[in-house]
This record gives structure tokens, C-alpha cells and sequence, in this order.
């Protein structure tokens, strides 16, 4: 019976030296809305580029409204502008010498849109601002990246027979090929003449091609 009675005092003992497991606290979770907006800005751009003559725009996809940046907007400026908008960085910036137009230095991303930039001659007393946007293009897209088009949903692919639903034009043949132009200034070629053929080159403004 002793022996019984000892065993029972040293359970007791040992029940009472082993650390108690703390309870689960309750953890709680953000909500998908409140999540949401606290996620990069970068992430939450809601901003679509897209092409005009003599200037780009910003719009925002949900109000609609919209930003324009024209030409003689700054190199450094429109260059962080573009690469927060495409959410992708310039993959070139070269100067071509060999323009009519003079030197132009070209900034090009991997969706085709290259940005044409003109050396400021302006004397002013104020700091200098040595490269102007005073032209864009774009060629053929990479299916993977955002495709670039005007605010009437023309862009590299459409076809003649679109161009003309959207605008007045005038085609004829160069030494560019079938090239068509805007009177307000966008200018393009064709890879063919018949309402079919499509759109392979679109630009505004300062370029630098060889006709």
C-alpha cells in the first residue's frame, strides 16, 4: 500500500514540474480589399499609354481621364515615365548621327515604341536641358508585352480599311513603300495597297527615315 502511495506523490510531482503548452492565439488576416491597397504603386498602375500626334497621353484606365506629354518634354522626365507606365525599362538609348534632322538620340523599349529625342539649342540663363522628346515610332510588337495603340485603337496590325474608319488619310508610294499620313501629323506604312494590308510602322513628329 506504501508503495502505491509513493508512486502516486511522484506523479503528482512530475505532473506538476512539466511546462504548460501555451494556447493558440487567434491570427488575423488582412482582407483581400484592405491587402490590395497596400500593394506597390507600381502594382496598382492602372495607366495605359497610348499614341497621339505630336505628343503621347497617359490614361487612366478606370476614370478615363487623361495626361498628355507633349513634345519638349525632358529625356530623364519622359524616360521615367514611360518605364513606370509600361512598368518595364528602356532596353536601348543610342544617338544617331546619321539623321537628316541632325543627332537624335533614341530611346527603345522591347514592345517597339521607340522615342526620338532632340539636342536644346535654346540659350537661356536657366540650367540647360540637353535632350527634347520631339518624336516616337513603333514597329512590329512582341506578342508578350503591352501593345501600343491611339485612342481609336489603331496600332501596328491594323488594316488599311481600319485606318480609313478612323481617319482621313492619303496613301501613295515611296521609297519607304505604301506609305500613308494624317493630316494632323501620324504617318505610316503599309504592307500592301489593298484595304487589307496592315500597319508595319507608325510614327509622329521628328524621324529619322531615309525615303
Amino acid at each position: 500500500m506504501k508503495y502505491f502511495h509513493v508512486l502516486f506523490i511522484l506523479s503528482i510531482i512530475l505532473i506538476s514540474c512539466h511546462p504548460q503548452e501555451k494556447p493558440i492565439q487567434n491570427i488575423e488576416t488582412v482582407p483581400d480589399e484592405i491587402a490590395k491597397n497596400t500593394t506597390p504603386k507600381a502594382e496598382n498602375n492602372k495607366q495605359s499609354l497610348v499614341l497621339t500626334f505630336d505628343a503621347l497621353q497617359l490614361v487612366d484606365q478606370i476614370s478615363g481621364s487623361s495626361n498628355e506629354l507633349p513634345f519638349g518634354t525632358p529625356l530623364d522626365q519622359l524616360t521615367e515615365i514611360i518605364n513606370n507606365a509600361l512598368q518595364s525599362k528602356a532596353e536601348s538609348i543610342a544617338v544617331n548621327k546619321e539623321c537628316s534632322a541632325g543627332s537624335l538620340k533614341m530611346v527603345a523599349w522591347n514592345n517597339g515604341l521607340t522615342l526620338v529625342f532632340q539636342e536644346n539649342n535654346t540659350k537661356s540663363d536657366g540650367p540647360k536641358i540637353d535632350w527634347l522628346f520631339q518624336g516616337w515610332s513603333i514597329d512590329g510588337t512582341n506578342e508578350d508585352v503591352q501593345k501600343l495603340t491611339t485612342m481609336a485603337g489603331i496600332g501596328i496590325g491594323s488594316t488599311l480599311e481600319e485606318i480609313q474608319s478612323a481617319y482621313e488619310i492619303e496613301v501613295r508610294k515611296t521609297g519607304l513603300g505604301h506609305e500613308f499620313s494624317t493630316a494632323a501629323g501620324m504617318y505610316g506604312i503599309l504592307d500592301g495597297a489593298g484595304k487589307d494590308a496592315k500597319i508595319t510602322h507608325l510614327w509622329s513628329g521628328v524621324s529619322c527615315n531615309f525615303r
